[in-house]
């Protein structure tokens, strides 16, 4: 029998990888669903019956156009982490899938608080944090699954230390986030975000020069 068909492996209830194609393509598509549901407001703001040129129907919703830009782009970083996460796992288990289907569950609601921070304009800190609150329960599934993975035992081709490493990272700098949500500073918060790859490669120095003393 082919190996990509295999049983179940009975020491760790790792799944064969037609069932674990199966949930990376649910997961594109509740993906390409939650981006859909992104743009629906922007059809309807360029409806027929929006009686305005095309100039003063963006500029008089210029926050449903940012924040339509920004969940977008939210959502393809979250998306890119998650190929990242299962680019080289070779099966699955239940524990996977549950916190899997916890992701899906983030990324899907995304629109929701999307459109609140549409109609407040930005400034409202219970949007605010609605919004960053999401993601964070989004960065909390990605590490997650990278303790899954780490505890499964022929799950991945690769050691999966670095990945939980940098999910940790990410969950750390989105909770920073999600309490300066609540500030002034809003939205911005999710700068924050960015300097998870700048901390990850200096672990990465700092290993590197550890294996070198060795």
């Amino acid at each position: 029998m082919n190996e990509k068909y295999a049983a179940a492996d009975d020491n760790n209830g790792m799944q064969p990888q037609r069932g674990l194609e199966r949930l990376v393509n649910l997961s594109d598509a509740v993906v390409a669903i939650a981006a859909t549901l992104l743009v629906l407001p922007l059809v309807e703001i360029a409806g027929p019956d929006s009686g305005s040129s095309t100039w003063e129907a963006i500029t008089s919703h210029h926050v449903d156009l940012f924040a339509f830009v920004l969940s977008f782009t939210v959502i393809f970083v979250l998306w890119m982490t998650h190929h990242r996460v299962f680019r080289d796992v070779t099966g699955y288990t239940t524990n996977l899938a549950r916190a899997n289907f916890f992701w899906l569950l983030s990324i899907v609601f995304l629109p929701f608080p999307t459109k609140l921070i549409a109609e407040k304009n930005g400034f409202d800190d219970g949007a605010t944090a609605t919004y960053v609150g999401t993601i964070a329960l989004s960065m909390m599934a990605i590490f997650a699954l990278q303790v899954v993975i780490a505890h499964t035992p022929g799950i991945t081709r690769l050691v999966p230390e670095h990945g939980r490493r940098t999910a940790t990272i990410g969950v750390v700098l989105v909770l920073i986030a999600f309490g300066l949500a609540f500030t002034p500073v809003g939205l911005w918060s999710l700068t924050v975000l960015a300097l998870t790859a700048s901390i990850d490669r200096f672990f990465d120095s700092r290993a590197a020069k550890v294996e070198v003393k060795k």
